[in-house]
């Protein structure tokens, strides 16, 4: 009987691993430290819909890791540093079907850029069968009012007269263009 419940907890629990997926909702990169990228990703179910993760006993949408060694291999997130890149990516809820939430860049509040709204749209759609997560930006005038599935953003640390980064001189925010796919590239500098 013991054995029977034991196998019947593994079958449990191997579907409910298989069951989940990570997808890349974008990377966050820098000049200081640049070895270090910082990945910025969500979970998704069997049925394409996005699912709580259970790290650090805190219930998220949004995980982070590192990226480490040209990317082969990551490392978990500080705390404290954690906390710092919620505040700089704040997930601002969940739509009732579980396919589309919407976060917001902070870092884009030092910068002067054009954007209408610093959020964007993060959906999980399937298309050909597969669960695609795009993580969707309307750029403004000088952007042509394209929508972008930023893919990253790369910063240009500034730093206090202790050589200390206290934030962004520039941010790179680079994607695809929706729907063509072409490379997008725009860069908002400091106020």
């Amino acid at each position: 009987m013991i054995h029977k419940m034991l196998i019947v907890g593994l079958i449990s629990f191997c579907f409910s691993c298989w069951g989940q997926a990570e997808k890349k909702i974008f990377t966050m990169e820098k000049n200081h430290n640049s070895e270090n990228i910082m990945m910025i990703h969500t979970q998704t179910d069997l049925d394409c819909k996005f699912v709580v993760s259970k790290k650090n006993n805190e219930k998220n949408f949004l995980e982070f890791y590192w990226i480490m060694d040209s990317g082969r291999s990551k490392k978990e997130v500080h705390p404290l540093i954690r906390d710092e890149i919620k505040k700089r990516v704040r997930f601002d809820g969940m739509n009732d079907r579980r396919d589309s939430f919407k976060v917001t860049i902070n870092d884009l509040k030092e910068l002067r850029h054009d954007l209408t709204d610093t959020s964007m749209e993060v959906v999980s759609e399937v298309n050909e069968g597969n669960c695609i997560v795009k993580s969707i930006l309307t750029l403004g005038p000088s952007g042509n009012y394209k929508k972008m599935d930023l893919e990253k953003t790369y910063c240009e640390v500034s730093r206090n007269l202790l050589g200390i980064p206290n934030g962004c001189l520039s941010l790179l925010l680079e994607g695809k263009e929706i729907p063509n796919g072409e490379t997008i590239k725009i860069t908002f500098r400091k106020k």
